[in-house]
């Protein structure tokens, strides 16, 4: 399947600046500019296609139909690459609960202010939210999780309170949360 053609098609077949129809000679416009962007996020231009034809209803808010001599006529700022969003996602490290809200909230702050200055990063950046939109949800849940592990050791029988055990030792981040976290203190049942 020719998904550059296909994309093409669902996008109107006709250049958006000066009318031309000949689809050999129509290609794909990026309305921010990112071309140079979405070409270091994909591994290659098909696969790129790809991703536009099955996710259209969002992408296409940033594409459309346009010939190669309009095309050409275009020039983008390529001055800032896509590892400049990395910036501004989260990168496990030892903070607590406090830290990584305080972090986010900065964080978000920069990204709005970055994306008001360079929109060619906005389609890429909603697509990473995809990904990384329940991140707050999951780093919130940290607390309750360490707790619940620590109660189950300390209220099950202990041939199972071993099972968790042998559990964490074999996943030494979570083990060292669980040591760390600060927590009221659970009867010791014995064992």
């Amino acid at each position: 399947m020719n998904w550059k053609k296909s994309l093409v098609e669902r996008l109107g077949n006709q250049c958006r600046v000066c009318n031309q129809n000949d689809t050999e000679k129509l290609d794909i416009g990026f309305l921010n500019d990112q071309e140079y962007l979405e070409e270091q996020y994909f591994e290659n231009k098909n696969e790129m296609y790809v991703w536009f034809v099955l996710h259209f209803k969002e992408e296409s808010k940033y594409l459309q139909c346009i010939c190669v001599n309009c095309k050409s006529k275009k020039a983008e700022d390529k001055s800032i690459p896509l590892s400049k969003l990395e910036e501004f996602h989260f990168t496990p490290k030892a903070m607590d609960r406090q830290e990584i809200m305080e972090w986010m909230s900065k964080k978000a702050e920069e990204l709005l202010k970055f994306m008001r200055d360079n929109k060619q990063f906005i389609p890429i950046q909603r697509r990473l939210d995809g990904h990384y939109g329940s991140l707050r949800d999951k780093f919130a849940e940290i607390d309750r999780n360490v707790a619940l592990i620590e109660f189950e050791k300390k209220w099950l029988p202990k041939r199972f309170a071993d099972v968790i055990e042998q559990d964490l030792d074999e996943n030494p981040e979570i083990k060292d949360m669980v040591l760390k976290h600060h927590r009221p203190k659970i009867p010791d049942t014995g064992h």
